[in-house]
């Protein structure tokens, strides 16, 4: 009944084709049970009654019979299939929406890879939910059901007797059908596992190289591999095994119903027409029921993959708040916050109490762990405190909508995501709908115009995946340029030069220091040479703020951040 359910609510938005197409399977389950009616006059009346005058009326007969059946299991497959078609569209579509919208802390704790199985590979599953399973069941029970009555109708005796092992099909198509339905299962975590080692391989492709492990990595492949391919031969041996007792018992019945049907011939029980006509309608009826045997091993496999899909569905939204701002008008307010990973109880942050005002630059320095970077993402609410809150201006960070929340904020970080689309467009992302002028403006600010303008198509050249036809220092500015372009009143720099060199640095420097005007600014420094003129700097140790003040003061008082300052200026 669970699973009839879900078919029920997968189905409704395309009842209309499905029941247009359960019509023609109606029509085409008749014409079957037709065909094997026809088959006792056309043996008594016309072979045996010697009729032969009739005898040109039976091709005819038969080829039209079969002729409107073709035309109508046509309409009614192409009905059934476009319905898992857009099932599988649509489920895909929710998926993939669903997925933008939930929290950061759900992508570390599921892989990339195992994401892209379940959008891709077990929602392609549920085409054969409708395609298959439903357009099954709806041809072949009212086949079997049509093929049964007449059957019983000629004689329900020899029919009875024929189908004593239908309770054994049954039973065993239950048992070897849930085994398929978990190792189905089985399958599909070993291939996002294959998923996630394919997606991985490609976005370290650079790394993989440098190190001279391509035949390490192509042999863990291969393990994965090998995993899917045996979980997957198990599956099939189940199914093809389940068709291999359909056949065994669709033989024991059609033995069966040829040695008693002529021995009830010969004693005159029955006609030569009866016995044929049950002989036919009992054989066509072993079809339909391994068919329904196959689409009942499809449907558990199916299930698998609906239990999957209803995980990632069931993961929570991001909070998103309720109360809209409109702007950043006084200051940012740490109150004891605290912060740990989920499934990691040693705290990351602790007591953090600070204010940041508007128009503040704010640098945070630290050694490498220290829980910089998570510090500046609780402001866009990427993660939410363990203890404590986080207020912008008066309100709760928790009470505030999340979209108008991170229309305030712009980051540029050490690792940036650019888009495999024109440069427009990855510019324009910083404010969809932005006119032409107002991108090479950004760009111009951003010290980027100059190089774009020198690319084969200028603004309209496509960059590729995560721009990697552009360098470091180009990448940078085209990012810093997307933040321009938002211009949002809070500034996030997470080591934003860490990985330049020093002439790429100091053009990215000057495209930074013209972004910073008049927004608040939080800075994670690498090179804390870059910091000097930050209006207060933070020192954070262990999760910690240690010491906070203007770069002279540190200098004069702070051990840690002499070294800090040595290290890394």
């Amino acid at each position: 009944m669970q699973i009839i359910k879900k078919l029920i609510e997968l189905i409704k938005p395309y009842w209309r084709r499905i029941f247009a197409g359960i019509i023609l399977s109606l029509c085409v389950s008749g014409i079957t049970g037709a065909i094997a009616w026809s088959v006792k006059p056309a043996v008594d009346e016309i072979i045996v009654g010697k009729k032969y005058e009739y005898f040109i009326f039976l091709p005819v007969g038969v080829f039209i019979l079969f002729a409107v059946k073709g035309l109508l299991s046509f309409g009614q497959i192409y009905l059934m299939k476009s319905s898992g078609m857009k099932l599988v569209r649509d489920t895909r579509n929710r998926l993939y929406n669903h997925i933008l919208y939930l929290p950061l802390s759900h992508f570390q704790r599921e892989s990339s890879g195992m994401i892209i199985s379940r959008v891709m590979n077990d929602v392609e599953n549920l085409n054969g939910l409708v395609s298959e399973v439903i357009k099954t069941f709806v041809i072949e029970v009212p086949t079997v059901i049509f093929l049964l009555g007449i059957a019983l109708y000629r004689k329900w005796e020899l029919t009875l007797m024929t189908l004593l092992l239908l309770p054994l099909l049954a039973y065993s198509t239950k048992k070897f059908g849930k085994g398929v339905k978990r190792k189905r299962k089985e399958a599909q975590r070993k291939l996002s596992f294959l998923t996630h080692r394919l997606n991985e391989s490609i976005q370290g492709a650079r790394i993989i190289k440098v190190f001279n492990r391509e035949n390490i990595m192509g042999m863990k492949f291969i393990k994965e591999n090998q995993r899917y391919y045996r979980e997957l031969s198990r599956v099939i041996k189940l199914k093809e095994f389940t068709k291999l007792i359909i056949d065994i018992v669709t033989g024991l019945g059609i033995a069966f119903a040829l040695g008693y049907g002529g021995y009830m011939i010969k004693n005159g029980v029955i006609t030569s027409g009866d016995f044929f006509s049950i002989l036919a309608a009992v054989y066509m009826m072993f079809s339909p029921v391994k068919k329904l045997g196959e689409a009942y091993g499809v449907l558990q496999e199916s299930r698998a993959s609906l239990e999957r899909i209803d995980t990632l569905l069931n993961t929570p939204y991001e909070h998103k708040g309720n109360l809209k701002i409109d702007g950043f008008k006084d200051s940012i307010c740490f109150e004891n916050v605290s912060f740990a990973f989920s499934g990691n109880p040693t705290p990351v942050l602790i007591d953090i109490n600070l204010v940041i005002k508007r128009g503040e630059m704010i640098a945070i320095v630290g050694r490498s762990g220290v829980g910089k970077s998570t510090l500046v993402d609780l402001i866009p609410r990427f993660y939410i405190p363990t203890s404590g809150r986080i207020l912008l201006d008066n309100h709760p960070l928790n009470d505030i909508e999340l979209q108008s929340l991170r229309e305030q904020i712009a980051i540029v970080s050490q690792d940036i995501i650019l888009f495999n689309d024109t440069v427009s467009e990855n510019i324009a992302f910083g404010r969809p709908g932005a006119i032409e002028s107002e991108i090479i403006n950004a760009a111009k600010l951003a010290y980027a115009d100059e190089f774009i303008q020198q690319m084969p198509e200028g603004y309209n050249t496509i960059i590729g995946e995560r721009g990697m036809k552009l360098s470091g220092g180009q990448r940078q500015r085209i990012a810093i340029a997307r933040a321009i372009l938002k211009n949002p009143p809070i500034l996030i720099l997470d080591e934003a030069t860490s990985s330049l060199d020093s002439v790429s640095e100091a053009i990215v420097q000057k495209a930074l220091d013209e972004l910073m005007k008049g927004r608040t600014t939080i800075v994670i420094a690498h090179r804390l040479s870059t910091i000097k003129n930050a209006d207060r700097i933070l020192i954070i140790e262990k999760g910690r703020i240690t010491d906070i003040g203007r770069h002279e003061e540190l200098i004069e008082r702070s051990m840690s951040y002499r070294e800090l300052y040595q290290a890394f200026s």
